[in-house]
Order: structure tokens, then C-alpha cells, then sequence
């Protein structure tokens, strides 16, 4: 795995989406309604379109195309039509910066 800074907290209000690059990953950033960060592959697996164009429902990011929805914790599908589960990838805080750990 590889490590990047991809962002700061303050780029995230609360309850916010932001696409990232992790290296040569697209990354999809959420700061939840927990208050915490989460990271998923920013590509929709039913087609390709951003998740961080979409809306955070809950602890669901929602793909602005179809409708598909991914658990930020697991990225496990919550909303059809979408049948595999995003990549989610490890996330921490220090201090003011957020890191991203993705497969090199």
C-alpha cells in the first residue's frame, strides 16, 4: 500500500464529498454525518461517472448518474443498479491533513 496526502480538513466541511488523486487512484473523500473521513474508489461501478459529483445520504454516497448508492464504510452497495461494491480504502488524520492509503 501506498500512502499519499490528498487533502486538509478544511477543504471538507461536514457532510461534504471531494474528488482526490491517491497517486494515480481516483479517490471519492467524504467527511460523514459521524464526523468522520472516508475514501472510495471515486468511480461508479455500474458506469463510469464520479461519486464525488454526487450526494452523501446518510453514511451512503449516491452516484449522480443512476442512483446507485455505496456504504462509505465497506462500499458495499446500498442502492441498485449498481451490484459491485466500490473499493474503499483506509483513511487518517494528522493534525490538519488527511491520507489516503491505496494498493500501489
Amino acid at each position: 500500500m501506498a500512502r499519499f496526502r490528498v487533502a486538509s480538513v478544511a477543504e471538507l466541511p461536514d457532510e461534504t464529498l471531494k474528488r482526490v488523486d491517491a497517486g494515480s487512484t481516483p479517490v471519492c473523500i467524504a467527511h460523514a454525518e459521524d464526523g468522520k473521513f472516508y475514501a472510495l474508489n471515486d468511480i461508479c461501478t455500474h458506469e463510469e461517472f464520479n461519486l464525488s459529483e454526487g450526494e452523501l445520504w446518510g453514511m451512503d454516497v449516491e452516484c449522480p448518474q443512476h442512483g446507485s448508492r455505496f456504504n462509505l464504510v465497506t462500499g458495499k452497495v446500498t442502492g441498485l443498479p449498481a451490484v459491485i461494491p466500490a473499493k474503499s480504502y483506509p483513511v487518517s488524520v494528522e493534525g490538519e491533513d488527511i491520507f489516503v492509503e491505496v494498493p500501489e
